[in-house]
């Protein structure tokens, strides 16, 4: 997830499904929960929200909210 898709940090994800048309449904412990219609369907995704707001996610996290979002990876980060 180099160069074309980088690693985000967990505010930039936030960004990213804001601008997608998600709203933020839920907080619970430590995970935001975002809601949102992609297609038809009401899609949640949970970000990690108490990470350091420096440290970028883990790219095994960034492929499972992008799954969770119901986007393609390419529909993901034309919202950056």
């Amino acid at each position: 997830m180099s160069g074309k898709y980088p690693l985000l940090t967990p505010s930039e994800v936030e960004k990213i499904l804001k601008r997608a048309g998600f709203s933020l449904k839920r907080t619970s412990g430590s995970h935001n929960q975002w809601e949102g219609i992609i297609n038809g369907k009401r899609r949640l995704v949970t970000v990690d929200h108490l990470s350091r707001s420096s440290e970028t996610l883990g790219r095994r996290l960034m492929n499972l909210m992008i799954r969770q979002s119901g986007l393609t990876k390419k529909e993901f980060y034309s919202y950056r």
